[in-house]
């Protein structure tokens, strides 16, 4: 593990800062990359949300329908 470390050192060494600023351009497309995935993965989270929020109200709700029930039911005597 110690070598991977010293040869990523060494790789990181090699590189100036002056180089990685040549090419601004390169910047902006991965910013731009970057919000529209924070945008995508906002839009997933919050659907994600409100579909269990809605399945959870649906749930407590099913318990309450009187569909296929009769107004009054006759009661049944324990023997």
């Amino acid at each position: 593990m110690s070598a991977w470390r010293l040869w990523a050192a060494a790789l990181l060494l090699q590189v100036s800062a002056a180089e990685a600023l040549a090419e601004p351009e390169l910047c902006y497309v991965l910013d731009g990359i970057l919000f529209l995935y924070g945008i995508v993965l906002t839009i997933l989270y919050c659907r994600l949300k409100f579909m269990t929020r809605r399945a959870l109200q649906e749930k407590a709700k099913k318990g309450l329908s009187t569909e296929h029930q009769e107004t009054y039911e006759m009661l049944q005597h324990k023997a």
